[in-house]
């Protein structure tokens, strides 16, 4: 009977290891291991880091760097444009940023804007003159005639005048849009720049 039970249990024991083994194959007939992934980068995590070529007529080569602040990471410093140089603030992953109405580090006032980075075509765009518009910011963008019908999208911006009810004052004046382009021409090698303000 002890021989029967130690058959009986040599048997089951066979049985379980073919099946694990054909268990094995088909896991491996199915899934492949895949090579580990690059090691993620600054420029990786913000690819609106670098320097950027502007794409207007009266730009003449001028370039224009964008750097990762060194306390936080989730502002970019700009620099390069008529303005002066400007920060960012990240609003969502990878490339949109909010630009906050400030003052440069040469006194002129710098509108609310934004900032758009396109990974697939690595064009960097600014308009600066109009809110952030938190439900579709790159709208703006794509056709900036429909919140403005006199911007001139060449950089150069016509001012308009809007009546108010106001005892005072018969009219205001609007900020002026000012829409920039740019293309990356290299990444940035280090990508911290301390804060300059």
């Amino acid at each position: 009977m002890k021989n029967a039970i130690f058959l009986f249990i040599a048997a089951l024991l066979v049985t379980v290891s073919v099946n694990a083994q054909s268990t094995v194959d088909s896991i491996h007939a199915k899934y492949q291991l895949q090579p580990m992934p690059d090691t993620l980068t600054i420029e990786k995590t913000f690819p609106v880091l670098g320097t950027y070529q502007l794409n207007s007529a009266d730009a003449n080569g001028q370039t224009v760097t964008v750097t990762l602040d060194s306390a936080n990471r989730g502002i970019v410093w700009v620099n390069g444009l008529p303005e002066g140089t400007m920060k960012a603030y990240l609003k969502k992953s990878p490339g949109i940023y909010r630009i906050v109405s400030q003052k440069s580090q040469s006194g002129t006032q710098i509108p609310e804007g934004t900032l758009y980075f396109d990974p697939t075509t690595n064009n960097l765009n600014i308009a600066l003159g109009r809110p952030y518009n938190e439900a579709d910011p790159t709208a703006i963008f794509s056709n900036p005639t429909a919140t403005d019908a006199t911007a001139d999208v060449a950089g150069n911006a016509n001012q308009t005048k809007v009546k108010t009810k106001t005892p005072v004052s018969k009219t205001k004046t609007k900020s002026k849009l000012v829409l920039y382009t740019a293309t990356k021409t290299q990444m940035t090698s280090t990508s911290t720049n301390a804060a300059k303000q």
